[in-house]
């Protein structure tokens, strides 16, 4: 699977934590990802008052979107080994 991320940068996974937001998900038979975005962008209103759906760069959060739809689809097709 990992052939068809690589060109969109996706394909670095890292087995252990997957994201602060989706951790309490502890259940063995959950398969857990967490996008990694450019942390330049990411963080500048992340978890503070102005996080909302205004604030955010519309392109950023469509190509995360797409990137996540992507490795679903992937997954789907594929299955997890």
């Amino acid at each position: 699977m990992e052939n068809y991320l690589e060109p969109y940068l996706l394909h670095i996974f890292r087995k252990g934590h997957s994201g602060t937001d989706i951790g309490p998900l502890n259940s063995a038979k959950i398969v857990k990802v967490g996008l990694q975005p450019d942390s330049q962008r990411y963080f500048d209103y992340h978890h503070a008052a102005n996080d909302t759906f205004d604030s955010v760069n519309k392109r950023e959060l469509e190509l995360g979107t797409a990137a996540m739809a992507a490795l679903l689809y992937l997954v789907d097709q594929n299955g997890i080994e």
